[in-house]
């Protein structure tokens, strides 16, 4: 019955993370990564979530993957191995995403001031 709970548990983070790989998540309040940096400019928020999205689905798939072949171990080791995971794996995730969010929202605006400061550019 773990093993059920845990890979149904890790399927519903691929498949929430699914509209975010496909880029079909606008800024909002309750959906993705809710950062200053992704709220500061769109093509950011469209970005970072994607990416960040993409690393849910790659931590789903090793979730289901340890869910499914560690379910030999005792019950509470294979609830313990299942919990670090999901808990290391959100916190690695989210800071990347922050790390990830910030570095792109830098460029853009470098990006922005260079073509400012271009000769010839009005």
């Amino acid at each position: 019955m773990q093993t059920v709970l845990f890979v149904a548990a890790w399927s519903l983070i691929i498949g929430l993370s699914i509209p975010l790989v496909l880029r079909r998540v606008r800024p909002n309040a309750w959906y993705g990564l809710r950062v200053t940096a992704t709220f500061a400019d769109e093509w950011v928020w469209e970005e970072a979530n994607a990416k960040s999205g993409r690393d849910l689905v790659v931590l789903g798939i090793v979730g289901i993957v340890l869910a499914l072949g560690l379910r030999d171990l005792p019950p509470l080791a294979y609830m313990v191995v299942n919990a670090v995971t999901a808990t290391a794996g959100a916190l690695l995730v989210a800071a990347v995403g922050i790390v990830r969010a910030n570095r792109l929202l830098r460029t853009r605006r470098s990006a922005a001031a260079a073509d400012e400061t271009e000769p010839g550019v009005s």
